[in-house]
């Protein structure tokens, strides 16, 4: 059986709106469909581009600076670096659907638009040539892993301490990426084990949901 390898990447961006703040910093693995083993990596700081504005407060927030934005690549070598890695890993399957890549990431609709943002400003079409419409979002998949229910925002940096995994510079997008590809596989061996996460007693997911809101308001470590 054929599957579609998976793309975890996250942008760092010079505000929250892609068209008036651009991409300063982008980073993906890439991993297999079948094994989530890692296939290959790319990370690059971006250069500006257009009328796109940098935000004070977007830099300090993602530790990003601007000397590193001003050694980064211009848009147009970034855009062809990615649109040729997400080529290379696309599936051989007989269907062009499931030859794309399964956008994976943390509220990843924003990094989407920001990438849709910069494709169109190169004239390269959009990123759902490449990607999959179907894509994964880890922050409702938090929810259903913990049996949350609610509106409430999880942070990537949250989920994954309560899970005992690591993150180190939380907003530096390959730590993010590296962080979100371990929490990936972490989701799916809970999702695909025996017990799944329908098994336990709704009273006990919700035990469970509860116990994760508690460790993150007060940042205390999971039993």
């Amino acid at each position: 059986m054929i599957t579609s390898n998976y793309l975890v990447h996250d942008c760092e961006t010079g505000g929250l709106d892609a068209d008036k703040n651009p991409i300063t910093q982008y980073a993906c693995i890439i991993l297999d469909g079948r094994t989530l083993k890692e296939l290959d990596r790319y990370e690059t700081f971006v250069k500006p581009y257009g009328d796109l504005k940098i935000d004070e407060v977007a830099l300090k927030k993602t530790m990003v600076t601007m000397s590193d934005i001003k050694r980064g690549v211009p848009v147009k070598e970034f855009v062809k670096t990615v649109v040729s890695l997400y080529k290379q890993y696309q599936s051989n399957a007989k269907y062009k659907e499931a030859q794309r890549l399964i956008s994976v990431g943390h509220n990843i609709p924003f990094d989407h638009n920001f990438l849709n943002y910069a494709f169109d400003f190169c004239d390269a079409g959009d990123i759902w040539q490449y990607i999959h419409p179907n894509f994964i979002d880890t922050l409702p998949l938090t929810k259903l892993a913990f049996g949350i229910n609610g509106d409430e925002k999880i942070r990537l940096s949250d989920a994954v301490r309560y899970t005992k995994l690591k993150i180190t510079d939380a907003h530096g997008a390959m730590n993010d990426v590296e962080a979100n590809a371990d929490y990936l596989r972490w989701i799916m061996k809970r999702l695909r084990s025996k017990k799944g996460v329908g098994a336990d007693s709704e009273e006990k997911e919700r035990a469970k949901g509860q116990e994760f809101f508690e460790f993150k308001c007060a940042g205390k470590s999971p039993k």
